[in-house]
């Protein structure tokens, strides 16, 4: 009879994140494989390995049905848990842009990666331009205008 490692945690992601810490990568990928396939055999062929596999793995007691369960009731944890755990791997790849020969490319993964640790640079948006307008108001029949002071249609005009 295989032994399988019962958690009772207290929520549903943290009961997910330990599950899924017992698995190899393989194993999440073949669980996360299950969940949008009908049968064991059909999700290890998605990732590459027999069904023979998947049964050793489970009579050897790899929580796999129990995250398959935890899987369904909390997506989002999985994805998270997904994330952090290929984030390294992410940014290995994020870091080999920086030794491209496309000067472009290395440029462009520098800043991505300076904006990461120090933020975006500060960018002013400075507008010094002077605009004068004249205001009318209404109040029912009476028109309010102020009278030019200055300029081509009156006011300081000698």
């Amino acid at each position: 009879m295989p032994k399988t490692n019962q958690i009772i945690p207290n929520s549903t992601s943290d009961a997910l994140e330990q599950v899924l810490g017992q698995l190899s990568i393989d194993q999440v990928r073949f669980v996360v494989a299950r969940c949008g396939t009908s049968k064991d055999n059909e999700a290890a062929k998605l990732i590459g390995v027999s069904a023979s596999t998947v049964k050793r793995w489970k009579f050897e007691g790899a929580p796999i049905n129990q995250a398959m369960d935890l899987m369904v009731q909390d997506g989002v944890a999985t994805a998270l848990y997904l994330r952090r755990r290929n984030l390294a791997k992410a940014m290995a790849i994020k870091i080999k842009g920086l030794e491209s020969g496309d000067d472009r490319l290395r440029q462009n993964v520098a800043t991505e990666i300076i904006e990461w640790e120090l933020g975006k640079a500060t960018q002013r948006n400075e507008n010094n331009d002077k605009i004068t307008a004249d205001i009318y108001m209404s109040w029912g029949n009476d028109n309010i205008s102020p009278k030019p002071t200055s300029g081509p249609s009156g006011g300081d005009t000698e």
